[in-house]
């Protein structure tokens, strides 16, 4: 996030006519006219920037009131599009990502392994690995809550983000979710035809080779896509099939 949540939630409550912006206890009426509740002390409180860690019920509550996207809190989109509230649970997007992002070589992440490297890394401060458990498969009956900074914590871990979006975005924000997701459903076809950990073994080495040599790498490489044919013999003419 480049602007601080009380920043871009004091822009949110300007009135677009022109009137003074919403104060707290209006807000917390507009909160609860959309079915949630929060008070205006704690409103008060996000504002200021007293608090910065507000839940993910928390932020879709206040976007239902101000009428924006919920991304828009992580730096995505403002605009809302008909219903914002998550098509899929916050659970099931994160079980997606522990599927489908890891390195070719091996399995997925163990939420141990989740837990260490974002604690250790300290950007968004620490997670246990007993609560991203609690997160990916919650209680029957009751849906995840996580605040703000797990949010952050999770999308920077498994690298999300990139021109379509930030990071936290893609668990905020449907329409950018289906489009990550489709992105991720072509790469997993690649890691799982075993592309993409020859062409990761490939760019190990190619900044040592000549142009030349990289000329004939993607002819080659090319030619055995192309044809099917994986063995070379090499004689007076060269490299050939």
């Amino acid at each position: 996030m480049t602007e601080t949540f009380a920043t871009i939630l004091d822009r949110l409550c300007a009135r677009p006519d022109g009137r003074e912006p919403f104060t707290n206890t209006e807000l917390t009426r507009l909160v609860a006219r959309s079915g949630g509740e929060i008070t205006d002390g704690y409103i008060s409180h996000l504002r200021k920037g007293h608090r910065d860690n507000p839940t993910l019920q928390t932020i879709e509550d206040l976007a239902a009131a101000l009428g924006v996207c919920p991304a828009v809190f992580v730096g995505g989109r403002r605009e809302r599009l008909g219903m914002e509230l998550p098509r899929r649970s916050f659970s099931r997007k994160l079980r997606h990502l522990f599927t489908a992002i890891h390195p070719p070589h091996r399995g997925p992440y163990t939420p141990e392994e989740a837990a260490a490297a974002i604690t250790s890394g300290g950007l968004h401060g620490s997670i246990s690995s007993s609560y991203i458990r609690e997160l990916l498969s919650p209680a029957p009956g009751t849906l995840p809550n996580p605040r703000l900074r797990h949010i952050l914590a999770l999308a920077h871990f498994f690298g999300l983000g990139d021109e379509h979006g930030p990071q936290a975005a893609y668990f905020l924000d449907d329409r950018l979710a289906e489009v990550v997701d489709a992105e991720l459903a072509r790469f997993i076809e690649l890691r799982d035809a075993g592309v993409v950990e020859f062409a990761a073994r490939m760019a190990r080495h190619a900044s040592d080779w000549t142009p030349e040599l990289r000329r004939r790498a993607v002819h080659a490489i090319t030619e055995a896509v192309e044809t099917g044919e994986t063995t070379w013999v090499f004689g007076n003419g060269g490299m050939s099939r």
